[in-house]
């Protein structure tokens, strides 16, 4: 229970920063911290976990946003299936190349789910969807990812999360 209390409360706070960081920055400075909480949450205590995490996320996104509701529950879902994918066949546990590159690969992944349910409601450019939403959410991701990481490992373990 709690780890199940832990994982709403990082998750809410995760949403508050990048809640803020779009406010302050605006799109191309927000980096992707639901998806980072969702991928550590995998490696670190496994899919079980994750699935909490990205629930979690995805009600607190869904609550803000203007897509129907339960849209970004399963976008955070499929990248925490996509992370396990990743982890199983890729990942080295303890390298930072290696955790980048499941946030590459999970971002990506989310991407495209998110471009596929965007394109249901109604019709986008692809290649507006890469340049005004994949190249910043890499980009920014992609540079917090490893802070973010060890923060969330610095969290696990003043609340003995694993045990």
């Amino acid at each position: 229970m709690k780890r199940i209390a832990v994982i709403g409360l990082v998750s809410y706070l995760a949403f508050a920063l990048e809640f803020l960081l779009y406010n302050f920055w605006g799109h191309w400075g927000k980096p992707e911290l639901l998806i980072l909480v969702v991928i550590f949450f995998n490696l670190y205590l496994g899919i079980r976990f994750s699935i909490i995490a990205a629930v979690f996320c995805g009600i607190f996104k869904d609550a803000s946003g203007v897509a129907p509701f339960g849209t970004y529950i399963l976008v955070y879902i499929a990248g925490s299936y996509v992370t396990t994918f990743v982890r199983r066949y890729l990942y080295q546990p303890g390298s930072r190349f290696s955790r980048s590159l499941v946030a590459f690969f999970v971002v990506v992944g989310c991407f495209i789910v998110q471009a596929i349910l965007s394109n249901m409601n109604h019709e986008v450019r692809l290649s507006e969807l890469l340049l005004y939403i994949l190249v910043p959410q890499l980009l920014t991701t992609m540079i917090a990812a490893t802070y973010v990481f060890e923060q969330l490992r610095n969290i696990s373990i003043v609340f003995a999360l694993k045990t």
